[in-house]
């Protein structure tokens, strides 16, 4: 079963019930550009929030690592500043046209994950454009660490897009929103819900 991510989660209410419609993992953008940004210091009320559920704490460029937090996992574009291994570590690949899933075989090494997006230059996420499913299922196949297809991805796509690249999980946040950062929640139901029975 393909597991879920609810990205850009801004209130308490829609992760609570992102948690409780399945979702297998909660995304809190920390990038000050993003409309989803969240603020500089941790909501409290993220540690209120189901304990088995994954906490991500999302960024772009990543030039720090948070100390003890309740995030499980730390995602990131830009892993330079930190060469060693790390478990708790999502790995952002934003897939440019014309890339190939061989441009991206070196990439996977020093994260326990990697997640596919599109590039765009105004923004690291979150801009409901989808990348190329021919690819991103390439990249899965050759890929020694789990994918997590995210991109444009709504609940009028997902079980296309599940049984075409056959990612480890898939990670939604504009396709199932009524503004950047308020979720809509019978989308966000139903996306779960056909994500995790396609």
């Amino acid at each position: 079963m393909t597991k879920v991510k609810i990205c850009g989660l801004t209130r308490l209410e829609d992760a609570r019930a992102a948690a409780n419609f399945g979702a297998d993992a909660l995304g809190f953008v920390h990038e000050p550009n993003s409309p989803r940004f969240i603020g500089n210091d941790e909501p409290k009320w993220v540690a209120d929030l189901d304990p088995f559920v994954l906490k991500v704490a999302v960024f772009g460029n990543v030039n720090r690592v948070p100390g003890k937090t309740y995030f499980d996992f730390v995602q990131g574009v830009d892993w330079e500043l930190f060469p060693e291994p790390a478990t708790k570590r999502i790995r952002v690949i934003r897939l440019l046209q014309g890339q190939t899933a061989q441009d991206h075989t070196d990439q996977t090494i020093n994260a326990a994950a990697i997640l596919l997006d599109a590039y765009r230059a105004d923004a690291y996420g979150g801009t409901g454009h989808k990348v190329d499913w021919d690819i991103a299922a390439e990249i899965v196949q050759r890929s020694q660490r789990p994918v997590i297809l995210a991109g444009g991805l709504t609940p009028d796509n997902i079980q296309d897009a599940i049984r075409r690249v056959r990612p480890y999980a898939v990670d939604v946040s504009s396709g199932i929103e009524s503004a950047p950062g308020i979720k809509n929640l019978e989308k966000m139901r139903t996306f779960i819900e056909l994500a995790k029975s396609a």
